[in-house]
């Protein structure tokens, strides 16, 4: 295969790792912005001036112990899962950019060697 495909591929695996890195940074800013909204999912507080009783009771126990508890799980674990994937996927792209960036010299430098002994020849 030629250096031009080569150089190619090396190209489309840069856009790639740099729209990779784009997301990776978009979504650590909506990961931010998820934790700021944590505490609005018990709110309003529940007291006897606004709610209270059974159904409020049953209610504060599903936010707490339903709602809040999958939230916490979204914002920790599932991020976290997320971002591990993403950063797994940046150092493949990093291993496959330098890998044709050798591919690449090693060509370039085959090519020189041979026009260089088409000269002397």
């Amino acid at each position: 295969m030629s250096i031009a495909y080569y150089n190619a591929l090396l190209r489309e695996k840069q856009q790639h790792l740099q729209r990779l890195q784009d997301c990776q940074s978009q979504l650590r800013g909506k990961q931010q912005e998820f934790a700021g909204f944590r505490a609005s999912v018990t709110r309003p507080e529940l007291s006897s001036f606004t709610w209270q009783g059974t159904l409020a009771n049953r209610f504060e126990d599903i936010r707490t112990n339903g709602m809040l508890h999958y939230y916490s799980e979204m914002e920790q674990s599932q991020f976290s899962t997320i971002f591990s994937g993403i950063e797994n996927k940046i150092q493949q792209l990093h291993r496959e950019i330098n890998s044709l960036k050798q591919t690449i010299a090693s060509l370039e430098l085959q090519l020189a060697e041979e026009r260089a002994a088409n000269r002397y020849n």
